[in-house]
C-alpha cells in the first residue's frame, strides 16, 4: 500500500495494473488529482483509498515483475522536472477561486477566461490570491485546453 507521507506535488506514480504513469498534481484529504504522462489522456481525480491501493511510486515499479521486491528500496521521493512556462505574460483578474479544491479561473484583459491550478504557482502564491486580484500569468496549451501558469498577483500600476 502506498504511503501518503512519501507523496508530494510532482511525485511520479504508476498504476499497478495498467502501468500508466502519472504525476501527482494535488493531494487532498479525500481525493488526489493526477496528471497523465501520456498525451491525449485527461487528468484523473482518485479517492485517497483507491490511490493508496492501486498506485505505486514509479521508481519502485516495473511491468516485468508484477510483484513487490523486498528490502532494497530507499523510499526516496521522485519529483517531476518542472518546466518554466514560456510565452507572453497576460494581465487579468481572478474571477473565481475554489480554495478547497486548489484551483480557480482568471479572466484576461482580452476577455479570455482560463483555468489555473495551485500546482502551477509557487508554494505560497496560491494562498495569497483572492477573487478580484490583478494578476499576471502565462497561458499554456495542454491536453485539456488553455491553462494559466505562474499566476502572480501584481499591483494595478505595474
Amino acid at each position: 500500500m502506498l504511503s501518503l507521507e512519501e507523496i508530494e506535488s510532482g511525485t511520479l506514480i504508476t498504476h499497478r495494473n495498467t502501468g500508466l504513469r502519472y504525476s501527482v498534481v494535488d493531494l487532498g484529504d479525500e481525493e488526489v488529482l493526477l496528471s497523465p504522462e501520456s498525451d491525449g489522456m485527461q487528468d484523473l481525480v482518485v479517492p485517497v483509498k483507491l490511490f493508496k491501493d492501486e498506485f505505486v511510486l514509479s521508481d519502485r515499479f516495473s511491468m516485468g515483475g508484477r510483484g513487490r521486491r523486498g528490502g532494497g528500496g530507499r523510499g526516496r521521493r521522485t519529483t517531476a522536472q518542472r518546466t518554466v512556462p514560456s510565452g507572453p505574460k497576460v494581465k487579468g483578474k481572478i474571477k473565481k477561486l475554489v480554495r478547497d479544491r486548489g484551483f480557480g479561473f482568471v479572466r484576461g484583459d482580452d476577455g479570455r477566461e482560463v483555468f489555473f491550478h495551485r500546482s502551477g504557482l509557487g508554494p505560497s502564491d496560491y494562498d495569497s490570491l483572492n477573487e478580484g486580484d490583478v494578476v499576471e500569468y502565462v497561458v499554456q496549451e495542454g491536453p485539456r485546453g488553455a491553462r494559466a501558469e505562474n499566476v502572480r498577483a501584481i499591483t494595478e500600476e505595474g
